[in-house]
This record gives structure tokens, C-alpha cells and sequence, in this order.
């Protein structure tokens, strides 16, 4: 059987540009090599698509981003073109990875760009991608599940609208602290969310994988904060692997009626937004276990949050050929649709045509 070529889309303009960085090297270095071809696609962080070669696979290539400056590709007919003065080359796409986070890419931008170029990719859709990263709608959407509410009493929240990887967010006791709070927020997004603070609440999170309502979880998790705050520095930098090296306690310790609810909430939160593929959905669970709250779903999960399913018995290799197949199933799906039809509405247009205006 021939390989898959399987494009692996990373980098980006956003301020998790590293993170995805990071995503991209356990995902190809997990690829199965017998199945695949992998392909990198890192976009520079001035929003150059750059198709990759073996060193792209180095983590040590990336110690200096600026210079990374092979040749620019642009897509097109389910196929990556690449050209390099007289050299030029079309190569099927057969899957394409989407390893961004943030702005630009986990957002839904790049995915309307694979719809338009044909091209079968893992995750979320465009819309079920940008309510991913937009955690003012997501509450919206969420109406039917408990959640933590919007407030003014101390303490309080506070995080840019669109953001991930803890970037922008801010623990606040007073008027002053949530003055310079949400000005930090507004650096990085227009819209600011000032909710209560859940005091004593664990952080429990849980992942989602399928499409439609054919959907499995994956076992809980609790991530362990070293301040009142799950910092960018917890979670990226106590090792390289990203998540998979911040500490968390796996599984975590709760009731397993408490799992299941949360389960079901994830479940519910992930075909409120009209996902596919693959999801977190991060909750807060009370000391006694009796109110649970969901906090977010993040579409794109660092390193794909694959050490929760290593712990449900699917490794890291198993899961990315579940997410190629789920990518692949949904563009089959979406193919099989009517986005066209023959119409004459054209034929007597050159007629039709005066003083700047269509006669019909």
C-alpha cells in the first residue's frame, strides 16, 4: 500500500508561534514512517508558508527562527506547489496536521484556506475552530451547561477574548489590579472577560475525539498550578515537550460519577460548537465534587493532549492515524454535498448590462 503524504501545518502569526513549534515536533516525530510521508509546512511568524525538509524535524533548527527562509509554496487542487526558480514541483496533499495554537490558525483562518484548496485536514471545522478561540461565544453557546459567571466582586479573572496558553490572563483583588489587568488583556484582543474566580476549585480537563455523535472521551486530568494561575511557564517550560511535561495528575483524583458527568458535559460542549476530530474541553470541579463548571474548549491542545490518550490506551502514533482518518472522513462527507448547480442566470448578461446595472 502506498504512503499517505501527510502535510504537518505549524508556526503562524501568533504569540503561541514556539507552542505550536513544539506540537509539531511530537506530531512528526510520531508519524507513523511506514505509513507516511511527512511533509512540514511551518509558517514563518510574518505568515510565509515554507515547505520544509528534513531539518525541519530537528529540534535544534529552531533555535533561530530568522533565519528559516526556504522556498514560499502556495496551495491549490488538493497539492502543495512548490517553486524554487526553475524548479517546480506539485505533490498531493493526502491529510493535512493543523499543529497551530492561537491567532491565525487555530482560529479557523487557516482552515478556510484547506476548504478552499481541497484539501483534507484534522480538527475542527472553520466555524466550530474560530468559537474555539472566541471564549465569549463559546459562553453563549454553553448556556446549558453550569459555568463560572461574569462578575465585578474580588477576586476575579481576567483574559483577553481570544487567547490560549495562559498568555494575557490575570488573577485580580482590587480596582487597581483589574485596571492594569485589562489593559494587559487588550494587548492581545479587542474584547475582555472579567468572571468570578472559582476559590478552591481544582482545574480538571478531559479530551474528545470523534465525529459528529460518535464520540469517546479520554481519561481526566488535573494540571497542577505552582501559582493561583496555570502559567505559560508550568505548561511549556519545565521540559520540551510542551504539555506533556507540565506536572498534572493522571487520572485525576475524583469520583468516578464526577468523571462521567464531566464526560457528558464535554461531550455536549463539543457538539454544541459543531466540532470535529479531536478537542480539551478544561473544567472546574468543586472540593465536594458537587458543582462542576466548564471553563473552555481548546480545538487544538498541545501536543494534542496525547498523554491522556497514551493513559486510555491509545498511543501517540494510534491517535494521529485516528485524527487522519476522522480528517478524512469529514472531507468525504463534506465533498458529497451539492455546492453547485447549472444555471442560465448568466446567459443574456452581456444584454443585460446598462448604466452600470444587471437587467434580469
Amino acid at each position: 500500500m502506498a504512503k499517505q503524504n501527510i502535510a504537518v501545518f505549524y508556526g503562524g502569526r501568533s504569540v503561541e508561534h514556539e507552542v505550536s513549534v513544539i506540537t509539531a515536533l511530537q506530531v512528526m516525530h510520531n508519524l507513523d514512517k511506514n505509513k507516511y510521508n511527512v511533509m512540514p509546512i511551518y509558517v514563518t511568524k510574518d505568515g510565509r508558508f515554507i515547505k520544509g525538509n528534513q531539518n525541519f524535524l530537528k529540534p535544534e533548527f529552531y533555535k533561530n527562527l530568522e533565519q528559516i527562509s526556504e522556498p514560499q509554496i502556495m496551495l491549490r487542487d488538493g497539492s502543495v506547489n512548490s517553486e524554487n526558480f526553475l524548479i517546480k514541483k506539485q505533490e498531493k496533499i493526502d491529510c493535512a496536521i493543523l499543529a497551530f495554537h492561537g491567532t491565525y490558525g487555530e482560529d479557523g483562518c487557516v482552515q478556510g484556506l484547506l476548504e478552499m484548496a481541497g484539501i483534507p485536514y484534522t480538527g475542527c471545522g472553520v466555524l466550530a475552530s474560530s468559537i474555539g478561540m472566541d471564549k465569549l461565544a463559546q459562553k453563549k453557546l454553553f448556556s446549558d451547561i453550569p459555568q463560572v459567571k461574569l462578575s465585578n466582586n474580588f477576586p476575579l479573572f481576567v483574559k483577553p477574548a481570544n487567547g490560549g496558553s495562559s498568555i494575557g490572563i490575570t488573577k485580580v483583588k482590587n480596582a487597581k489590579e483589574l485596571k492594569d489587568a485589562i489593559e494587559v488583556a487588550k494587548a492581545y484582543d479587542s474584547r475582555v472577560i472579567v468572571e468570578e474566580s472559582a476559590e478552591g476549585f481544582m482545574e480538571i480537563n478531559i479530551s474528545v475525539l470523534g465525529n459528529d455523535d460518535k464520540l469517546i472521551t479520554s481519561i481526566c486530568e488535573q494540571p497542577i498550578a505552582s501559582k493561583e494561575v496555570l502559567t505559560y511557564d508550568d505548561k511549556y517550560k519545565s521540559g520540551s515537550k510542551g504539555m506533556a511535561s507540565a506536572k498534572k495528575l493522571i487520572p485525576a483524583p475524583i469520583k468516578p460519577a464526577t468523571a462521567a458527568k464531566i464526560a457528558e458535559y464535554a461531550k455536549q460542549a463539543f457538539m454544541a460548537i459543531d466540532g470535529s476530530g479531536m478537542a480539551r474541553v478544561d473544567f472546574l470541579v468543586s472540593p465536594d465534587e458537587k458543582t462542576i463548571y466548564i471553563n473552555e474548549i481548546n480545538t487544538l491542545p498541545g501536543c494534542f493532549a496525547f498523554f491522556l490518550w497514551e493513559k486510555t490506551n491509545l498511543p501517540f502514533p494510534k491517535l494521529l492515524d485516528k485524527l487522519i482518518e476522522l480528517g478524512q472522513e469529514r472531507f468525504a462527507s463534506r465533498n458529497s454535498r451539492i455546492t453547485t448547480f447549472s444555471s442560465n442566470i448568466l446567459a443574456s448578461l452581456g444584454q443585460g448590462l446598462k448604466g452600470g446595472k444587471v437587467k434580469n
